[in-house]
């Protein structure tokens, strides 16, 4: 039975973030969190429209604590703070298997940030999750 008094910022809005919800949890699995991303659509914001299929998308980089650029990255476009919006207007949706595929080998991703259903992940991070995740039509490939 869920309230719905409860602010937005402390329920879990769809699969993704009760994944993130579970991850504080001592039995909590990573993988589930990772699967939970990778096979959800998540959310960019971006300076620029997308008006068609070669469009180009600027995402919203920030910076971490250590100054280092992230990807800004967001499990639900409520969770998409105003102050964002303000540098980068455009809310869009895509799949989180394609923004890991997509993003740099020097850019670390923050999902939620300024949020309780947030976290980082350094370059070298993605580089694992890329090296140790399979897309569900490449699994059958490498059985483990």
């Amino acid at each position: 039975m869920t309230e719905q008094t409860v602010s937005p910022d402390n329920e879990p809005l769809n699969d993704l973030e009760a994944k993130l919800a579970s991850a504080e949890q001592p039995d909590a699995n990573p993988v589930d969190v990772i699967l939970a991303f990778l096979n959800n659509e998540v959310y960019l914001v971006s300076s620029e429209a997308v008006d068609g299929p070669d469009s180009s998308v600027e995402p919203l980089v920030l910076s971490n604590a250590d100054g280092q650029p992230v990807l800004a990255v967001f499990s639900h476009p409520s969770r998409v703070d105003e102050r964002f919006l303000d540098a980068a207007p455009h809310v869009l949706g895509t799949m989180g298997s394609a923004i890991l595929g997509n993003i740099g080998d020097e850019l670390g991703m923050v999902i939620n940030p300024g949020s309780e259903f947030g976290f980082e992940i350094d370059p070298e991070g993605i580089a694992n999750i890329r090296r140790d995740f399979k897309r569900a039509d490449e699994a059958g490939e490498s059985a483990e």
